[in-house]
């Protein structure tokens, strides 16, 4: 059996995660790989250089060999047996059994259509930085949104569980450390830069797959989104 690896991405906040659990509701043989249980050491972040603060959006505050090893394992032993302790914290923001009922259709049409294959869900705010690494990826989900709007989901977290204890984010912390480290990361793959616009052809020749999240949709309208993609050929 071969795998199917479907990689949801984007900036702290923008539903990524929420929508990657809600896709393990209706996949249910789907395993979730959160991509933040690849993080270095609390004590191996790097620091900003000039914030004086721990930087854990930056590329280099994950173990990006551990990673690639791992994906390549999975798909090597069809993802059997190599489970990941997970760090993440749950999310109130959960599908219904009535809606989970209501993709069914949509999770038998993509059984159907990678009919052999297992389907694997990969999580993470760096997945699609770097073309080394979107490349390890069958499908690719980019969630994204207004600057505003991932402020201040990102503001009213209460922190992160970490390798070493748990993590909250100091004063100014997504003006300082988590925006700029988003768009510097990531800008290549927007129009003139701008990541709260559109994709260039190039990121959508590699096939990223964009949902602009203004805060008008709900998980339902993000899974169905995904749920599509999911299930195009």
């Amino acid at each position: 059996m071969t795998l199917l690896i479907v990689a949801i991405g984007g900036p702290s906040s923008s539903g990524k995660t929420t929508v990657a659990r809600a896709l393990r509701q209706v996949i249910s043989e789907a395993p979730l790989v959160h991509l933040d249980d690849f993080y270095l050491p609390d004590s191996k972040i790097p620091q900003h250089p000039t914030k004086d603060v721990a930087n854990w959006d930056c590329p280099e505050a994950i173990d990006w060999e551990k990673f690639k090893k791992y994906i390549e394992e999975l798909r090597s032993n069809d993802a059997a047996d190599l489970p990941v302790k997970s760090l993440e914290m749950d999310t109130e923001l959960k599908l219904g059994r009535e809606e989970i009922d209501e993709f069914d259709d949509w999770a038998e049409e993509i059984y159907r259509r990678y009919r052999g294959k297992k389907i694997v869900l990969v999580e993470g705010f760096m997945l699609f930085h770097d073309k080394g690494i979107s490349d390890l990826f069958d499908k690719k989900l980019l969630f994204h949104g207004p600057y505003e709007v991932l402020k201040k989901r990102r503001e009213s977290r209460p922190g992160y569980h970490t390798a070493e204890g748990f993590w909250k984010d100091p004063p100014n912390y997504f003006d300082d450390i988590v925006w700029p480290e988003f768009k510097r990361t990531h800008k290549h793959l927007f129009k003139n830069g701008d990541v709260e616009g559109k994709l260039t052809e190039e990121a959508e020749k590699q096939g990223i797959r964009n949902f602009n999240n203004t805060g008008i949709y709900n998980v339902v309208e993000m899974t169905e989104w995904a749920l599509k993609k999911i299930a195009e050929l």
